[in-house]
C-alpha cells in the first residue's frame, strides 16, 4: 500500500479577495473536488493543531484560508498539477523537510513540477502555497539625448 502523507495547502497568498464566508465555500468546494477526484483521502478546513509551529506567522497563524489533507505518496504529482490547473498563472509552493533540512520548491507549470518530483516524493510534512505572480518591473532607463 503505498505511504500516506499530510499535506497542508494554503491560499493565503493566492490574491482570492474574497470574505470569510466565502473563501469557506471555497475550500469546501475545493476539497469535495479533490476527494472525489480521487486526489485526496481526505481533505477538510485547517484547525490549529494542524499547522506546525515553525509554520506559523506568528500573531496572523490563524487558519483562514488553509486545508488539510490526506494523500497517497503516489497522488501527490496529480494534486499538485490539479492545484496549478485550478490556479493557472499563479506559483505554487511546495515545502516539505528531507534529512533534517527544510526544501522549499517553486514552479509555475508542469514541466518545473516534473524536474522535482523525485525530490517531492521524500519531503515530509508538506505544505503547499499557492500564490500570486510578483511581476519584476525593469527600472526605465534613462534616455541619452
Amino acid at each position: 500500500m503505498p505511504e500516506a502523507c499530510s499535506v497542508l495547502i494554503d491560499f493565503n497568498e493566492a490574491g482570492l479577495d474574497l470574505d470569510r464566508a466565502d473563501l469557506e465555500n471555497f475550500l469546501l468546494t475545493i476539497a469535495h473536488e479533490m476527494e472525489s477526484g480521487d486526489l485526496v483521502q481526505s481533505a477538510r478546513l485547517a484547525r490549529d493543531e494542524d499547522v506546525p509551529e515553525t509554520a506559523k506567522s506568528g500573531a496572523a497563524a490563524f487558519l483562514m484560508g488553509i486545508l488539510t489533507t490526506e494523500i497517497n505518496r503516489k497522488n501527490l504529482g496529480k494534486l499538485m498539477d490539479y492545484l496549478g490547473n485550478l490556479r493557472y498563472g499563479k506559483t505554487l509552493t511546495l515545502s516539505g523537510e528531507m534529512d533534517g533540512m527544510t526544501y522549499n520548491i517553486e514552479y509555475r507549470n508542469k514541466q518545473e513540477l516534473d524536474q522535482a518530483a523525485d525530490t517531492i516524493e521524500r519531503l515530509a510534512n508538506l505544505r503547499v502555497r499557492i500564490r500570486e505572480q510578483q511581476t519584476k518591473v525593469e527600472p526605465s532607463k534613462p534616455q541619452e539625448k
